[in-house]
């Protein structure tokens, strides 16, 4: 099947190893009237000249790159308000695409079977020269098509919906993938397929949980929860993709259940602050018995949460900032 009238978004920073096989996966499809957006985002290393190298031989390739206020959501507006063709496909520049994923996506859009589709991630994790393979597992994986209210950031989309969606927000440096894919369920039947879409290949994590609150990080998904108060199964899909917080949620119910208790006076106040301690101190000795860390399991549990009800009641706390975009092809 000819993958017809898509415009392929890929964005990348310091992606120089897997942005070739993201494009070389693009390009090796049976493209037709398809346009290839690259959007570098300041880059220290040689990623822009990978992107170079392709647009050489590929006419429909354009690249740009951002400067200042560089983040994901920057990046992908970038490229959305240039997309001119009937579909977007958003690309991470690490990620290596299937083209039976993209021809069964376009089916289905082409049907009016879906506004959007997604589908099943490998990821392979590197170090950090690349060259040994730490781990290989399923990132993302749908065990049938189902209809979905969210996903990451790689994903096909009708433009006509996406329009209706509006930009990403830039003010968001996490989640915004999710924050995006929520808004275009709302004019879309969102579907994931349980094909693969493609690998992710990247280097090992080091993001630390401290480092989520310390840059108050988590107070993105309160904002998410503010922003779908009238959406009550989102809200559902949402809380059960992070699932690590409810621990957290529980223990903050029991905190309120106990205030008012004692208030009302109808036990020992000891006998009730023994309630949410005893939670606490239950899901703390799970983590033992799971070899966990359990500093960050305390804070992944319990410290995000004021962070979160700070999102939900403020919103995402942080200020879109100036960013520049340079035409380099």
């Amino acid at each position: 099947m000819m993958i017809n009238d898509v415009s392929f978004i890929v964005i990348a920073r310091n992606e120089e190893f897997a942005v070739h096989k993201c494009l070389s996966s693009i390009f090796t499809m049976p493209l037709k009237n398809c346009e290839v957006i690259c959007v570098d985002s300041a880059s220290t290393d040689d990623t822009l000249e990978v992107m170079k190298k392709y647009a050489k031989d590929n006419p429909c390739m354009s690249i740009f790159r951002c400067r200042g206020n560089v983040n994901a959501a920057v990046a992908r507006n970038v490229g959305l308000v240039r997309a001119k063709k009937k579909y977007i496909c958003f690309c991470d520049g690490d990620t290596a695409w299937e083209s039976n994923f993209i021809s069964q996506a376009l089916t289905l859009m082409e049907a009016g079977e879906a506004g959007a589709v997604t589908g099943c991630l490998k990821e392979i994790v590197y170090s950090n020269s690349h060259k040994i393979i730490l781990q290989t597992s399923e990132r993302i994986s749908y065990p049938k098509r189902m209809a979905i209210y969210h996903c990451g950031g790689n994903f096909m989309v009708r433009k006509e919906i996406a329009d209706k969606a509006g930009l990403w927000e830039e003010r968001m440096v996490r989640n915004e993938d999710i924050d995006y894919t929520l808004r275009v369920s709302r004019y879309g039947r969102f579907i994931g397929l349980p094909v693969l879409m493609g690998t992710h290949h990247t280097k090992k994590y080091d993001e630390r949980v401290w480092d989520i609150l310390w840059k108050g990080l988590s107070r993105a998904q309160g904002a998410l929860i503010r922003k779908n108060l009238d959406r009550p199964k989102a809200i559902a899909a949402l809380l059960m993709k992070h699932r690590a917080y409810t621990a957290g949620y529980l223990f903050y119910i029991l905190c309120i259940v106990a205030i008012i208790l004692i208030f009302c006076n109808v036990w020992s106040p000891i006998y009730i602050a023994a309630l949410p301690l005893s939670f606490l101190l239950m899901d703390l000795l799970r983590g033992v018995f799971k070899r966990e860390s359990l500093l960050e399991r305390f804070v992944a549990h319990y410290c995000y949460i004021p962070a979160i009800m700070m999102g939900l009641l403020f919103g995402p706390g942080t200020k879109k900032g100036e960013s520049y975009v340079e035409i380099i092809h």
